[in-house]
């Protein structure tokens, strides 16, 4: 069963406490877990950019939704209870709950208005139905915020990579492999045995393109093999072959990186042999993203939430 979507779970919050008492918010993530009958994975699986544990994080945004429409109260942190409103919305008995329901109450409409708003003070909400017949969108409800943020943040690195694939094929070989052990050291490599190609871009065409320590330490030895090859060509298991061929012992560690991509034997050969770690280039574009190779930061933007403890008696 596919993790449910915060609005698709208000049903599920609010029979979860329907008895009147108070619930830790925990608790009721269990309940919700339960009856959804997800699974392990579907409960840890992650938001994209790693952002929080994306069930937990519509859990909360159907508290907050609920919330805001006065269908249930928190008096302390972590804890919450239905409402008088919350008992006569589930006496109702409606198929589903969603979003449309919820804009009943005014408490939840301004709350929406609020977060639509644009410059104009005059600017009203419509319902829902209304607008998802003009626009086929309900922006900021299809899914949580946090949602919302790590996704675009994830189709911008996606976008990213596909321009940094681009400018490697624009540059040398040698600086495809000068760049290689750049990145390694930034991941906290020792790189100390690359030193030709970094300091003059020169390419090597053996099997071996260089060596890494496994830290700055010097402990343990990486054979690796750069190859800037075009992003729409396949790196065949032949090739692999070739690279394993070329390690001192049937043990050592072998790092294939390359812009390409890898055939499904080659995957195979990889896998039958623990010693050999493939990067392609979407991977290769992520390390990069991730420890500023290549790329500089635009724009940040600060996420930040309420600090309950400021605001407790010494």
């Amino acid at each position: 069963m596919a993790i449910p979507k915060y609005d698709e779970m208000y049903d599920d919050f609010l029979h979860a406490i329907s008895d009147g008492n108070e619930y830790k918010i925990s608790d009721v993530r269990e309940k919700i877990a339960q009856k959804r009958q997800l699974t392990a994975e579907e409960r840890t699986k992650r938001l994209p950019s790693n952002a929080g544990i994306m069930f937990n994080n519509r859990v909360s945004w159907t508290k907050t939704y609920l919330l805001k429409a006065g269908l249930l109260c928190s008096e302390r942190r972590g804890y919450c209870r239905i409402t008088e409103d919350g008992k006569k919305l589930l006496s109702e008995k409606l198929d589903r709950i969603d979003n449309t329901v919820l804009e009943r109450y005014k408490s939840f409409q301004e709350y929406i208005r609020s977060a639509k708003k644009n410059n104009s003070e005059q600017e009203s909400v419509q319902p829902y139905a209304e607008k998802e017949k003009q626009n086929h969108s309900t922006d900021i409800l299809d899914d949580a915020p946090n949602e919302l943020i790590a996704k675009a943040v994830e189709k911008l690195n996606a976008e990213l990579a596909d321009e940094l694939l681009n400018e490697i094929m624009e540059q040398t070989p040698g600086f495809f492999e000068w760049m290689v052990s750049h990145l390694l050291e930034k991941m906290g490599y020792g790189v100390s045995e690359l030193e030709l190609s970094k300091t003059n871009h020169q390419s090597r065409d053996g099997g071996i393109d260089g060596i890494i320590r496994q830290d700055k330490l010097g402990f343990d030895k990486i054979y690796i093999q750069a190859k800037r090859w075009d992003v729409n060509t396949a790196v065949s298991r032949p090739e692999l072959q070739k690279f394993y061929g070329a390690l001192p012992n049937s043990v050592a560690h072998g790092l294939f990186i390359t812009t390409a991509r890898f055939s499904d034997d080659a995957k195979k050969y990889a896998e039958s042999r623990e010693n050999i770690v493939l990067v392609d280039g979407m991977q290769l574009a992520k390390l990069m993203i991730e420890h500023n190779v290549g790329v500089s930061v635009e724009t940040q933007y600060v996420i930040k939430r309420l600090d309950t403890d400021f605001f407790r008696d010494e």
